[in-house]
């Protein structure tokens, strides 16, 4: 049975609880720690694991607030292979296979050594 994985649960201004669940790699690069969500296309960085997480957050944050302000949160999550239902406001993120399929940035970092794995699957509640 699949796991889901809660990276953010955030409260929207119209009170709307958005909670978001993703696949994200980390991994360390130059100095850099590096925290990436394939099904997402959103990266945070820092000096440490910690920092790159919490920078990822803020990313997130900012996506979800922008997306959500300008109404175009279904728009964007189509663009990145997610499979939307607006009717009933459910969608649900690409899996492992369609990812390595359709981002040629995911297959390069799966295939670095030291990356961590989160596999998990998604969805996303409005």
């Amino acid at each position: 049975m699949s796991q889901k994985r809660v990276l953010a649960s955030k409260r929207l201004q119209t009170g709307q609880l958005v909670t978001v669940g993703a696949n994200v790699l980390l991994w360390k690069e130059d100095g850099l720690h590096y925290a990436f969500a394939p099904s997402l296309d959103i990266t945070g960085y820092g000096k440490t694991e910690a920092e790159a997480k919490r920078s990822f957050e803020v990313m997130l944050d900012e996506f979800l607030d922008y997306t959500h302000n300008k109404g175009t949160i279904f728009k964007e999550l189509e663009r990145l292979g997610w499979t939307v239902n607006k009717k009933k406001k459910r969608v649900k993120a690409p899996n492992h296979l369609e990812l390595l399929e359709d981002n040629p940035d995911y297959r390069e970092i799966t295939n670095r050594p030291g990356v961590k794995h989160m596999q998990r699957e998604v969805a996303l509640a409005l």
